[in-house]
């Protein structure tokens, strides 16, 4: 079963998932990025890593120089881990002390985030002045297997660098041992370090060292009082440690804990030293874990600061993509009414073209043949149409002129909405719009259109799109497809007699409809009813009985003409908005519309819920 810290745990990665996810979506608001945001580093650096497998305290040891804090740092390590002098040791870059195992279940770089983890392996390592901040760790027996501890460099010195590795481990540290003297509880540097754990909700543990005991006993009340009321630190407890240098250097320097807040009458009694490691990793494990993870969750869900204030800022972002969203779709650009449809008897012949491609066995033969034969029946009368009356214009070519008028003109508006909306100064549009607007771009993209509109064969995308519909008729409509195919069966059959009756008995055949009417059952019972229906005639020389014995039936072919002049017009129109995407606008719109959605999205309703999760179950640290 999962612990309570378990459980816990799982919604910060969740939130943290959430966020990173979130952040790629925002992208279009151009937002500041998360790194560098407080609560993100927070997430990150501190919850992220250390709600990972059983919990654990990172003890930081931090103070001035010259003021002992190495004494603290091997009584905490139950070792001589770090030489101890009366000089200041230098220390430049932070060591930390880790229980056996502890590196094989946990990724030390994760933890101490900021700096280049690196194994102590030479005791002059971290006293080497370097720009790389390193962090140097050691794995130490004697330390309990939940007590992390760091000996630092001195917050209060000149150098620069300094500052950013101590700012580095405030943010890493679940408590700060704040080492103190009679000297250094009121340095101006070491003030501002408290100063901003303060702000952070850090916990603090104060030790006074170097005391002279029991002589100070009445003056450590007073350099508390000061050094909490100019950083607003409340110590989670304090410590006194007398000034005895042997002892120090010998491990054996005693830790007498003193009561916060101070009462109005302290006891003169010393009492019985401490152990602060067991103090940390046992009596006040709970207190200090719980104290830590509670601030940090604290500041990551608040409403001005935390992730709560990143949601504010991203939907207030949007109300602008929104109203650059609205101003680019209310005008419209790129609407057109006026695409030409499709030549009806283009589709005719395409439908009539895909029915003979069904064709099979004895049917196919003798359409096949009669249809050749009646081409040439045929032949002289067409040569004498178009020698008195003329050729006849192509009607591809026709259409294929009139659909590139239609683009020129809605190239023409186009363009023209574009320079009116550059002109209304949206902040989000008008850059954009400018670049698009700049130079001959005009020109340039109707050369662009006219090339590949020159490379496109329209005929065979007619086709393919008759064949399409045609496949779903006859899958969707098997009934009146088996129908048509019996009729062109019975009509392969009686063709060799209607053909003569028709030739002879009519003079003459009727224009190119005579010709499919002499046999082809697809277009007296289905294409010639289209073919009429386009026509605007409605008239059937089958009669709609043929068809279906209703009305129904030529009401059917009807609608299914009309779907295939509607799809090739939707094809066109697909195809043209998808060059002026490609060349012109981009994906300007759907990126607008996108970013305006974004509070209304389901991600962003699931950093949401996961906040509201967060707050009604605070983190348990028990096992």
């Amino acid at each position: 079963m999962a612990t309570p810290f378990a459980e816990s745990a799982q919604g910060v990665r969740r939130l943290h998932a959430a966020v990173v996810e979130l952040e790629q979506s925002t992208r279009l608001l151009q937002l500041p990025p998360l790194d560098g945001r407080e609560w993100y580093e927070l997430l990150t650096r501190k919850l992220m890593p250390q709600l990972v497998g059983d919990p654990y305290i990172v003890a930081a040891v931090v103070g001035g120089t010259n003021i002992g804090k190495s004494v603290v740092f091997n009584h905490l390590a139950g070792c001589d881990a770090s030489a101890t002098s009366p000089l200041a040791s230098g220390t430049k870059h932070p060591t930390c002390l880790v229980p056996k195992g502890f590196s094989q279940r946990h990724d030390l770089s994760a933890i101490f985030q900021g700096f280049v983890v690196k194994e102590w392996t030479e005791a002059a390592a971290p006293l080497q002045e370097v720009a790389e901040h390193r962090l140097f760790w050691r794995m130490i027996p004697e330390l309990p297997e939940n007590l992390l501890v760091l000996d630092t460099p001195d917050i209060d010195s000149d150098a620069e660098v300094n500052w950013h590795r101590a700012d580095c481990i405030r943010h890493c540290a679940d408590v700060l041992i704040a080492v103190l003297t009679q000297q250094k509880y009121n340095d101006a540097a070491v003030k501002q370090f408290f100063r901003k754990a303060a702000v952070e909700g850090k916990a603090v543990i104060v030790v006074f060292n170097q005391c002279q005991l029991p002589d100070d006993e009445q003056y450590w009340p007073l350099w508390l009082d000061t050094f909490c009321r100019e950083t607003e630190i409340q110590p989670e407890c304090v410590y006194l440690a007398p000034h005895d240098r042997e002892a120090a250097e010998n491990g054996r320097l005693p830790f007498f804990i003193r009561e916060f807040p101070v009462p109005d009458e302290p006891s003169a009694d010393l009492g019985d030293a401490r152990d602060l490691s067991a103090e940390l990793s046992q009596l006040r494990f709970d207190d200090i874990k719980y104290h830590t993870l509670q601030t940090s969750l604290s500041r990551l869900l608040d409403p001005q600061q935390g992730v709560p204030g990143y949601l504010d800022e991203v939907r207030l972002k949007s109300l602008d993509f929104q109203s650059a969203a609205e101003l680019f779709s209310s005008n419209q650009l790129a609407r057109i009414d006026d695409w030409p449809p499709v030549p009806n008897s283009l589709l005719v012949y395409h439908v009539r073209d895909w029915w003979r491609e069904q064709r099979e066995g004895f049917p196919r033969a003798v359409h096949n043949f009669y249809n050749t034969v009646g081409r040439g029946v045929v032949a002289p009368f067409r040569w004498a149409r178009n020698h008195i009356a003329g050729e006849p214009t192509d009607p591809l070519e026709e259409y294929r002129r009139r659909e590139w008028n239609t683009i020129v003109e809605a190239i023409s508006r186009l363009y023209d909405g574009l320079t009116q909306l550059s002109q209304f100064g949206n902040a989000l549009l008008q850059p954009r719009l400018e670049k698009v607007l700049a130079g001959k771009s005009r020109e340039a993209l109707l050369e662009t259109l006219s090339t590949e509109y020159k490379a496109l064969d329209l005929a065979e995308e007619m086709s393919q799109l008759v064949a399409a519909q045609m496949h779903t008729f006859r899958d969707d409509s098997p009934q009146m497809y088996a129908f048509l195919k019996r009729l062109d069966t019975v009509a392969a059959a009686a063709r060799p007699m209607t053909s003569v009756v028709f030739f002879f008995a009519g003079g003459l055949p009727v224009g190119q409809a005579v010709s499919p009417l002499m046999g082809d059952a697809m277009t007296q019972a289905a294409v010639h009813i289209v073919g009429d229906i386009a026509g605007g005639t409605g008239a059937v020389v089958v009669g709609e009985a043929a068809v279906s014995g209703t009305s129904e039936g030529l009401r059917y072919l009807e609608s299914k003409f009309r779907q295939l002049q509607a799809g090739f017009t939707a094809r066109r129109v697909t195809w043209f908005s998808e060059l002026l995407r490609a060349h012109l606008l981009g994906s300007l719109q759907e990126e607008l519309q996108s970013a305006a959605d974004l509070p209304h999205s389901d991600l962003f309703a699931s950093v949401q819920a996961i906040i509201e999760d967060l707050r009604r179950q605070p983190v348990d640290v028990r096992g």
